[in-house]
């Protein structure tokens, strides 16, 4: 049975907020996505914030990104029950299951670059995530045979999804990677 529409603007915010909840709840714990995130209104092809989100209980996880404050790159994470909640949110890219044995080491290698990101050559939040990517590939933690087809993939699915994303459609997509899991 459908429910009914909402009419009200705190009908519309009541059923968001439930809708992003019961999402939330349904990730897979230990869970590792890819966060794309649109960078403006109308969304232009294959321009997208980067980060991860690292799912550990039902109600949320850690945030990891990094952010461009003019003249450099800090690093901005943090636990959050909010994923669903971030503006411009595109879509969650399944791209991992994280054995509980590891979760330290990934939050470790997570954060291996926060007093140097701006030393990273061309320094941006995709490449952030690619160096990452390469150092959780290197400890094991995530299986990618092709991260350039990891990357592609990304993009598609955030090019897919990000029209809905700029009316700010919800629930927000979580999609699973075909190349990593």
């Amino acid at each position: 049975m459908s429910q009914p529409t909402p009419t009200t603007a705190r009908e519309r915010a009541t059923l968001i907020k439930k809708q992003q909840e019961e999402a939330l709840a349904r990730l897979p714990l230990n869970a590792l996505f890819i966060v794309l995130w649109i960078r403006s209104d109308p969304p232009r092809q294959d321009d997208f914030h980067w980060g991860y989100y690292f799912h550990t209980s039902a109600m949320g996880g850690t945030k990891y990104h990094v952010k461009n404050l003019g003249r450099g790159w800090i690093p901005d994470h943090g636990p959050t029950g909010g994923v669903f909640k971030s503006n411009f949110l595109c879509a969650l890219v399944q791209v991992a299951i994280v054995p509980g044995t590891v979760c330290g080491q990934l939050d470790q290698i997570m954060r291996s670059h926060d007093s140097d990101v701006n030393s990273i050559p061309g320094v941006t939040c995709r490449v952030w995530l690619m160096k990452i990517l390469e150092k959780l590939i290197q400890q094991g933690i995530f299986r990618c045979s092709n991260v350039d087809a990891l990357l592609q993939e990304c993009m598609t699915i955030g090019n897919q999804y990000s029209a809905s994303a700029a009316i700010n459609q919800q629930p927000r997509p979580v999609v699973r990677s075909r190349l990593c899991l």
